[in-house]
């Protein structure tokens, strides 16, 4: 059976408000997970410092347009949109835009002996 952590609000409180301390920088103090210790500061009552990033829009028809229609790679629709990699994988699914399967190398990827360079 895991064992539960006690995390007490006080130290909680001390740590990320007084302190300045992280999530992270939190957890790797007390041995545990940063879910573990956000959960726990929400539950304290203790208000959350914003994240880092500031949410930004990645609307669906443009999405489609780039992604669907203009066949773009992901990560030059990312850097377009002011986002991550990770932003346009997740809202592709969340918007139900069927993946593209992956691209073969001109000519199929396959060695052509009738047109291809043979090494000597």
């Amino acid at each position: 059976m895991p064992m539960r952590i006690v995390l007490p609000c006080e130290e909680l409180h001390r740590l990320y408000i007084d302190e300045g301390l992280g999530m992270a920088s939190i957890a790797a103090l007390l041995g545990c997970s940063a879910a573990t210790v956000s959960n726990r500061i929400r539950a304290c009552g203790i208000t959350v410092r914003p994240g880092r990033f500031q949410a930004r829009p990645v609307p669906r028809a443009l999405l489609e347009q780039l992604y669907s229609d203009e066949g773009l790679p992901i990560p030059i629709i990312a850097t377009r949109l002011g986002v991550s990699i990770g932003t346009i994988h997740n809202r592709r699914r969340a918007y139900g835009i069927p993946a593209r399967g992956r691209r073969q190398p001109a000519g199929g990827g396959r060695f052509n002996p009738g047109t291809d360079a043979e090494i000597a």
